[in-house]
Order: structure tokens, then C-alpha cells, then sequence
């Protein structure tokens, strides 16, 4: 039987959500930056 190495294991888990967590957020920031230009123009923008 294979010993499994449980503090590797949290940090792996904890990179893995960390990794998928920034990706959030950097979706977040495009989408607020997206929705701050459409303001930006007003009805210019709009096509």
C-alpha cells in the first residue's frame, strides 16, 4: 500500500484553487473593464 503524503496533497489542492481563483478574477477585472468602456462612450459605442 502507496503512503500518501497528506500535506502534498492540501498544497497541490491549494495551488489548484488558487490557480483557478486568479483565473476568476482576471475574467472579473475584463468584464468590469469591458463594462467601464461601454460607459465610457455611452451610445457611441453602441452599434
Amino acid at each position: 500500500m502507496m503512503e500518501i503524503d497528506l500535506d502534498k496533497l492540501v498544497f497541490s489542492g491549494l495551488d489548484e484553487a488558487e490557480e483557478r481563483n486568479a483565473e476568476r478574477l482576471e475574467d472579473a477585472d475584463k468584464k468590469a473593464q469591458e463594462i467601464i468602456a461601454d460607459d465610457d462612450c455611452g451610445d457611441a459605442c453602441k452599434i
